[in-house]
């Protein structure tokens, strides 16, 4: 009886014990799936703090580069002021000279000491002794003047020669502006052109000269196209020329906004990025155009406001010495306009660059004027000319740039969404697409729940839980004990093993919901990326049938003539 009523106790004690441990398993196993849970959410804001990390790497370097740049171009700038500034004092007593003379307000001796000094504090500058001669001139100092003269003639024979051009036209003197005309084409090299000859074309394409001498300019420009046509390889030439030029204005817009589902589960997204870029080239490039040829020129009611706008370029174009500096303050600006991304304003610096180049040859002035007029000091009248004359080479570098364009499309979007890796060719596998996503998700699932069973460590405690078991009819108890506790966490495993399936399955429904979502997605904005290339890409004919429209001899501005003389007063 006694043995009956220790048995009971013991067994009772043990039955306690595993209801504890059946407990103490049961929270183990809870706070187990919450650390997973956190261990889950720790990483995915560990992942989106790296994210911001790299996003505020981007702002921080782009902001430094714009700093720097900035604090650059305030050294450069004052570099050219250092060094260059007294240029600007000769510049603007050239078009006050001129404007002083028109009204009488100034006196010749006024005149001539304020050239005479420019001459004495600006050495080596062309315009201050061009001022002398012309000081003398208006004062019937011939001596004087033909000193003077023959000083800026020696110092640069083709700015004097199309600076005198320029004053005999504006004084209403045609044969003089002839002869000085002359001078200045028979010096020129077309392959070798300075850049103040963007100012003959300004006054050639703006109807500046009387209509004979506009003639003989338009005959001259044709005559240099023509030299350069007969050398091989010349086409060939043109058609690289304008495909850089073209480049040039391809936008670096970022689409992101628009398709994020695509920019973030699309492994070819740069390409597809690209290409709406490329695509808009043909907007980008008609709309400049467009702006070329169609916005009124600007109006210039006399004469004389004509010719001082262009002697205004003329003496203000920077001087072979002020190139690199110039070069260099179009490079920071470039950083600065494009937010400090250095690579991007790099690229536009280089295809720009040639704007700024001392020696161009006559086409490849043609497309600075025609392309970046800001760079190259060209007129609205003067772009259009360029254009007219360069409407083949235009026209084929960008049908090259336009069958590339569509040559490089990418036909198929390949997706990678979680461990799904897919491709559309159009946005319409919808079905399959889901179903191969819904089966991939499965087949992790089944793997995932095959991994949902008793280890090796589970059939080695209930193994030992046996033998340790068995030991209680050797009166071993406690061993006894401890065996029943080991079956008794081996069983509590295994009905757990349900519960965790179930946990699986709720994951993976999860999943499967959100990547299928991610995949409708993906599809949905690819068909609009399609639609949107396409009404880019259309875009292409109307620009290429502007092009075609073009006709070099309608883009000759006349100007009814005007005869003043500039008089002299003692």
């Amino acid at each position: 009886m006694s043995e009956r009523i220790i048995q009971t106790a013991d067994l009772s004690a043990i039955s306690g014990g595993l209801r504890t441990l059946s407990r103490n398993i049961e929270d183990v196993g809870e706070r187990i799936d919450k650390v997973d849970d956190t261990v889950t959410i720790t990483r995915k804001e560990l992942f989106d703090l790296q994210a911001q990390f790299h996003q505020f790497l981007d702002t921080y370097n782009r902001a430094t580069q714009v700093s720097l740049a900035e604090t650059r171009l305030i050294k450069i700038r004052q570099e050219l002021t250092s060094k260059f500034g007294h240029y600007g004092d000769v510049r603007r007593a050239a078009v006050g000279l001129l404007q002083a003379t028109d009204i009488s307000v100034v006196h010749t001796a006024t005149m001539r000491d304020i050239t005479e000094e420019l001459m004495v504090l600006t050495p080596a500058y062309w315009l201050a002794p061009a001022l002398v001669a012309l000081a003398a001139w208006l004062r019937d100092d011939q001596l004087l003047a033909q000193r003077a003269l023959g000083e800026a003639l020696r110092r640069d024979d083709e700015k004097t020669s199309l600076f005198f051009a320029l004053i005999s036209r504006r004084a209403g003197r045609g044969n003089a502006c002839a002869t000085w005309l002359d001078r200045f084409l028979g010096q020129q090299n077309p392959m070798q052109l300075k850049r103040q000859t963007i100012i003959l074309i300004n006054a050639t394409a703006g109807g500046v000269f009387s209509p004979n001498v506009q003639q003989v300019c338009y005959e001259r420009l044709q005559v240099w196209i023509g030299e350069l046509s007969d050398r091989a390889g010349f086409v060939e030439e043109q058609r690289v020329q304008w495909r850089e030029a073209l480049l040039s204005k391809i936008p670096e817009d970022q689409h992101g906004a628009r398709y994020p589902h695509l920019e973030r589960l699309c492994t070819n997204w740069t390409a597809l990025n690209s290409q709406l870029n490329r695509a808009s080239l043909n907007t980008v490039f008609l709309d400049h155009m467009c702006e070329i040829f169609e916005s009124p020129l600007p109006a210039s009611t006399r004469l004389a406001e004509a010719v001082d706008d262009l002697l205004t370029h003329l003496v203000a174009d920077h001087d072979a010495a002020e190139l690199p500096l110039r070069k260099e303050e179009a490079r920071l600006q470039s950083i600065i306009a494009q937010d400090g991304r250095v690579d991007i304003a790099e690229k536009h610096h280089d295809l720009e660059r040639e704007a700024f180049e001392e020696n161009v040859s006559f086409t490849q002035l043609l497309t600075n004027a025609a392309m970046h007029a800001e760079r190259s000091g060209a007129s609205r009248a003067s772009q259009r000319l360029a254009f007219a004359l360069s409407r083949a080479w235009v026209h084929n570098a960008f049908s090259d740039l336009t069958i590339e364009t569509r040559r490089n499309q990418p036909d198929t979007a390949y997706l990678q969404i979680g461990n799904w890796t897919g491709q559309t060719h159009d946005g319409t596998e919808e079905k399959a697409l889901r179903s191969s996503l819904e089966q991939h998700i499965h087949s992790e699932c089944l793997a995932a729940l095959a991994l949902v069973k008793l280890g090796p460590k589970h059939v080695i405690c209930g193994i030992m839980g046996v033998l340790l078991l068995l030991s209680m009819f050797m009166g071993n108890f406690i061993f006894a004990f401890i065996g029943a506790a080991l079956l008794a966490w081996v069983f509590f495993e295994y009905r757990g093993l349900e519960k965790k399936r179930d946990m699986v399955r709720d994951s993976f429904d999860r999943r499967a919901q959100s990547e299928k979502a991610d995949l409708d997605g993906c599809l949905a904005e690819y068909v609009e990326w399609l639609r949107d290339f396409a009404a880019r890409d259309v875009v292409a004919t109307q620009t290429s049938a502007y092009i075609d429209a073009i006709a070099p001899d309608s883009h000759l501005a006349l100007r009814e003539e005007s005869s003043r003389r500039i008089l002299s007063n003692s």
